[in-house]
C-alpha cells in the first residue's frame, strides 16, 4: 500500500509538497487524514495522508512512512476535502491549509542541536574568541541544546552565531545533532486513587502512628464512595502528595494509577436543563421550512443554504436549537459558528442547557490543552455539537448534518492573517461537501447573502416580530413585542444651540429617566481610549507613532485613576507620554481631540455621579474569562451604564437594557472602503437591537453629524430593505461585490523606494497575465500605498484586482516571495 502525503516542507520543484511513501505493515490500517512522520532527505518532517494507492510508483525509490505523529490526529474527510479545495482556490500552500484540520498543539519540527565534544570539554577557553568562548562555555554548562534556545540564551544574531557554530564544529569542539520539538498539547494525566481495604477501621488503626497518612486515607474513604476513584488534585486540601499516596499503596490500602483527565472549559458552569418554549406562528412556519431542508439533505445529500433573516430578538436561537436537536436525533453532528469570543458566553449557556454533555467549545480564549481535548472529543464522537469562533470550521465532525453561522454578516469571521479565509464562505463549501444543511442567521445580512437570495441561490426564512413571553394563569405563551423607537439627533443643531457636551440634550434626559427607573443603559462608541489624537493648535502637528503612519491615541492607565494619560499605538503597541510642548514649534497650546470610550466613562461619571459605570472594550478584556465576567456583572445589574465598542453590539440578550445611546454614528462612514455604509448600518441596527427586548419596551438615540445618510436613516427605521435597495444600487454601479470578486495583493518593506519599485514590477506582470489569459471585465485599482502606509517600520503598498472569478489568475501567476494575497477581502484599509 502506498500513500500520497502533504508535507510540511518547501520543495521548489513541487509547490504542493506532495510525495509518495510506502505504508509499512506495522502502521496498517492507516487512515486518510492521519498526521505522520516521514523521511525527507536526511531529515524527518510531518505530513498528512491525502489518499492511498496500491500500484507502486515507477522511476524513484519509495521510502516508508516512519510513524504516527499523534495517533488521534486524524482529519475528518469533509474537512480534509475542504482544505484541499481551499488551497486550490485561494492561492494557499497545501500544508498551510491541511494543518488547519489538525488538533491544536500537535505541530512538531526537527530542530538542530549542538553539544560539546570530548575535545571541547578539555580545551582552554582563552584560546577562543569572545563569541566562540560564550557558546562553548554555555554548552559545557547545560549540555546539548537547540539552536533556537541558544539564540534566546546568548542573545546573538543568527548570522554571528552560525559562523561561530561552523568554526567550532570544524575544529571538532562541538557536534551537530537533532531533536524533535515537544508538542504544545498532549493528553493530561493525573494520579487516580481507589481504596482497596475491606475493613477501613483496621486500616485507620494501622495508621495511628502516621497521623498525616491517616488524615489522607480518611479523606479518600469519604470521597471515594461506592468504589469511585479520587484524583490527586482533589486531595490537595488535606495536604496529600504523590509520596503520601505511594506510602499508602505500599501498605496495600489504595490502588494508585495514572488516568487521562479532560480539561473541561465548562467545568462548574453547566446551567440547569432547559425545555423548549412554545413557538410563535412565524417561528412555526420557519421551523417547518428548516425541517423540509433537513429531510431533503437526508434524501439527496443536497440542500440550498437558508438565510434566516430575523430582526433582533425574533427567536433565531430557538430555531437553531431545534434544528440541532433534530440533527442529533437523526444520528448526526452540528457545527455552530459565532463571530466573537464574547458572544459564545450566552450562547454556550443556552446550548449547554439544552444539550448537556454533548457540547464542545472551541475558541482562542481557551488554553491549547482545552482546545486539544475538545477537538479529540469531537473526533471520537463523544461530543455531537461544536460551537466556536471562525477556526471551529475545521472541527473534525465526521457525521456533520447541520452548520449554523450566527450573525453571518460579521467581518470577524474573516481570518486576517496567512492563510486568509472567511469562515462563512468556507461553511457554504463544507455544507456542500458534507451534504449538510447550512443556516446563515442575521438581523442585518451581508450584501452577498441577501443578493444570493435575490438570484435564487439561497432560500430565505424571515422573522419580522420580536418574541416576548407572557404568563397567564400560570401558562407562559409567546407574545410579540414591538421594535424600540429610534430618535436621530442632529449634532450640528446641538452645536448651534450651544451644547458642547458629547451628550445631546435628548440623550442626557433619557439617561436620567432610565437611572430613575432603575433600568440599564448602553452607550456605544466604536473607538477606544480617551481621545483620538493629540495636536498642536498653533502649527497643526499631530503626535504620530514613530513606527506606524498613524496618530497615537490617548489612553488612561487601567486601575490607576490618578496616573497621567499615555499615548498608545493601536497597531504596534508603542507607548509614550503626552508631551507638554509641541515637538515641532514648542508651543504649549497642545491638546487632545476626539473621544474614546474612556473619555465617555469620565463624562458619564461627571454628569451622573450616582450611576455605576462599566466599560467593555479590548483594553479591559485581555484576560481569560474577562468577557464572561463583564457580561455576568452587567446582567446581574452590578452596573447601570455600559460604555463599549462594537463588542456591545453583538447578539446579547440583556433584559434590563431599555436605552441605547450611540455617541457618534459617523465613525466608519467616511473611511475609504466600499463597505463603510454597510458596516455603519449593521453596527447601528445591531446595537439598537439591544434595547427593549422585554415587554417594558425601550428607546434608541443615535447622534450624528450626517443624519441624512441612507445607512443611518434605514437603521433608525429598522428597515433592511430600504438599506439594501440603496446599497445594492451603489455596488452595481461601481461593479463591486457581489457583482464581482476582489483580490488584494500586498507587500511591505523597510524601504519606501524598494516597496514602490517591487509593487510596480508586479503590477506590470499582473496586467500582462490578465491580457494574455483574455480574462474579461477586469480592472486594477492601484498600485498605491495602503490606507495605513506604514506599520511596525514597514512601508505597505497594495494592488486591488476586480474580476468575475479569481481562480484562473491565481493558478497562472508566479507570485514573488514577500507578498500576501487576500481573496474577497472584507476591508481595504
Amino acid at each position: 500500500m502506498y500513500a500520497h502525503v502533504a508535507l510540511n516542507a518547501y520543495l521548489p520543484d513541487n509547490p504542493e509538497a506532495i510525495l509518495t511513501y510506502a505504508v509499512p505493515p506495522q502502521l496498517r490500517p492507516l487512515s486518510v487524514g492521519a498526521l505522520v512522520w516521514v523521511p525527507l532527505g536526511p531529515r524527518r518532517v510531518q505530513g498528512v495522508v491525502l489518499e492511498f494507492m496500491t500500484q507502486r510508483p515507477q522511476g524513484f525509490v519509495v521510502r516508508d512512512i516512519l510513524e504516527h505523529a499523534d495517533p488521534e490526529a486524524i482529519a475528518a474527510p469533509a474537512q480534509l476535502a475542504l482544505a484541499q479545495w481551499f488551497s486550490q482556490t485561494q492561492a494557499v500552500r497545501l500544508w498551510e491549509a491541511v494543518q488547519l484540520t489538525m488538533p491544536p498543539g500537535v505541530k512538531q519540527e526537527i530542530e538542530r542541536t549542538w553539544r560539546p565534544t570530548e575535545q571541547g570539554q578539555k580545551i582552554e577557553l582563552g584560546v577562543l574568541d569572545e563569541r566562540e568562548r560564550a557558546i562553548l562555555f554555555h554548552l559545557r554548562r547545560v549540555g546539548e541544546q537547540s539552536e533556537r534556545q541558544l539564540r534566546v540564551d546568548l542573545r546573538g544574531s543568527d548570522a554571528d552565531l552560525r559562523r561561530s557554530y561552523t568554526e567550532l564544529h570544524e575544529r571538532g569542539l562541538i557536534a551537530l545533532g537533532s531533536l524533535v520539538s515537544r508538542p504544545a498539547a498532549k493528553p493530561k494525566r493525573e494520579w487516580s486513587v481507589q481504596s482497596t481495604s475491606i475493613n477501613p477501621a483496621e486500616a485507620l488503626a494501622e495508621l495511628s502512628k502516621a497521623p498525616r497518612l491517616a488524615a489522607i486515607y480518611q479523606a479518600i474513604l469519604e470521597q471515594a464512595l461506592d468504589g469511585e476513584t479520587v484524583l490527586l488534585p482533589e486531595l490537595r486540601d488535606v495536604g496529600a502528595t504523590l509520596s503520601h499516596l505511594r506510602s499508602l499503596a505500599l501498605r496495600n490500602l489504595i490502588q494508585l494509577e495514572q488516568v487521562e483527565v479532560r480539561r473541561d472549559p465548562l467545568l462548574g458552569r453547566i446551567p440547569p436543563l432547559e425545555f423548549p418554549p412554545e413557538l410563535t406562528l412565524e417561528q412555526e412556519r420557519g421551523w417547518r421550512q428548516i425541517v423540509e431542508a433537513q429531510d431533503l439533505a437526508a434524501r439527496t445529500g443536497k440542500a440550498k443554504p437558508i438565510l434566516l433573516h430575523g430582526v433582533t430578538g425574533s427567536g433565531k436561537t430557538e430555531l437553531y436549537l431545534r434544528a440541532i436537536g433534530r440533527a442529533l436525533r437523526n444520528g448526526g453532528q452540528a457545527l455552530v459558528l459565532v463571530p466573537e469570543i464574547a458572544l459564545t458566553t450566552q450562547l454556550v449557556r443556552r446550548f449547554a442547557a439544552r444539550f448537556p454533555e454533548q457540547l464542545a467549545v472551541l475558541h482562542s480564549e481557551l488554553s491549547v490543552g482545552e482546545r486539544y481535548d475538545e477537538w479529540r472529543r469531537l473526533r471520537r464522537g463523544a461530543a455531537q455539537v461544536a460551537i466556536g469562533s471562525r477556526s471551529a470550521i475545521w472541527s473534525p465532525l465526521g457525521k456533520l448534518q447541520l452548520i449554523i453561522v450566527d450573525e453571518e454578516h460579521e467581518h470577524s469571521f474573516k481570518h486576517e492573517a496567512t492563510p486568509y479565509y472567511h469562515a462563512r464562505d468556507l461553511a457554504v463549501k463544507l455544507a456542500e461537501l458534507a451534504g449538510a444543511v447550512l443556516i446563515l442567521g442575521s438581523a442585518t445580512p451581508s450584501l452577498e447573502s441577501a443578493y444570493a437570495v435575490q438570484i435564487n441561490k439561497y432560500e430565505v426564512l424571515e422573522l419580522h416580530e420580536r418574541v416576548g413571553r407572557k404568563t397567564v394563569a400560570g401558562v407562559t405563551k409567546a407574545d410579540p413585542i414591538p421594535m424600540p423607537p429610534v430618535q436621530i439627533v442632529d449634532m450640528r443643531s446641538e452645536l448651534k444651540a450651544g451644547v458642547r457636551s458629547m451628550f445631546s440634550r435628548p440623550l442626557q434626559s433619557a439617561i436620567q429617566r432610565t437611572l430613575e427607573k432603575r433600568e440599564q443603559t448602553i452607550l456605544f462608541l466604536n473607538r477606544r481610549g480617551i481621545a483620538s489624537f493629540v495636536m498642536c493648535r498653533d502649527c497643526g502637528t499631530t503626535i504620530q507613532c514613530p513606527r506606524c503612519a498613524v496618530a497615537l491615541a490617548v489612553h488612561g492607565t487601567e486601575g490607576e485613576p490618578n496616573a497621567p494619560p499615555t499615548l498608545r499605538c493601536h497597531y504596534c503597541g508603542h507607548v509614550d507620554w503626552v508631551p507638554r510642548n509641541c515637538p515641532s514649534c514648542f508651543s504649549t497650546r497642545i491638546r487632545d481631540f476626539g473621544v474614546g470610550t474612556q473619555r465617555v466613562v469620565e463624562e458619564v461619571k461627571l454628569l451622573y455621579p450616582e450611576a455605576r459605570v462599566m466599560r467593555w472594550d479590548r483594553d479591559v478584556t485581555g484576560r481569560k474569562g474577562s468577557h464572561e465576567a463583564l457580561l455576568n456583572q452587567f446582567t446581574q445589574h452590578e452596573a447601570d451604564i455600559l460604555v463599549g465598542t462594537q463588542m456591545v453590539a453583538k447578539g446579547f440578550d440583556l433584559p434590563l437594557v431599555t436605552l441605547v445611546g450611540v455617541i457618534t454614528a459617523d465613525t466608519a462612514l467616511n473611511l475609504p472602503d466600499f463597505r463603510s455604509g454597510e458596516r455603519t448600518f449593521q453596527l447601528l441596527a445591531q446595537v439598537a437591537g439591544r434595547a427593549g427586548r422585554r415587554a417594558g419596551g425601550g428607546q434608541v438615540i443615535i447622534q450624528s453629524y450626517n443624519p441624512e445618510h441612507y445607512a443611518i436613516q434605514a437603521a433608525a427605521q429598522h428597515d433592511y430593505r430600504q438599506f439594501y435597495r440603496e446599497e445594492i444600487a451603489f455596488r452595481r454601479t461601481a461593479h463591486y461585490p457581489p457583482f464581482s470578486r476582489l483580490i488584494r495583493f500586498m507587500t511591505q518593506s523597510p524601504s519606501s523606494k524598494t516597496v514602490e519599485r517591487v509593487v510596480r514590477e508586479f503590477d506590470t506582470q499582473l496586467r500582462e497575465e490578465l491580457e494574455r489569459r483574455r480574462i474579461r471585465d477586469w480592472a486594477i485599482i492601484g498600485p498605491s500605498p495602503a490606507f495605513l502606509q506604514k506599520v511596525r517600520d514597514l512601508y505597505r503598498w497594495h494592488i486591488l484586482v476586480r474580476l468575475p472569478d479569481p481562480t484562473d489568475l491565481l493558478h497562472a501567476l508566479k507570485i514573488p516571495a514577500g507578498w500576501t494575497i487576500d481573496v474577497d477581502p472584507v476591508s481595504l484599509l
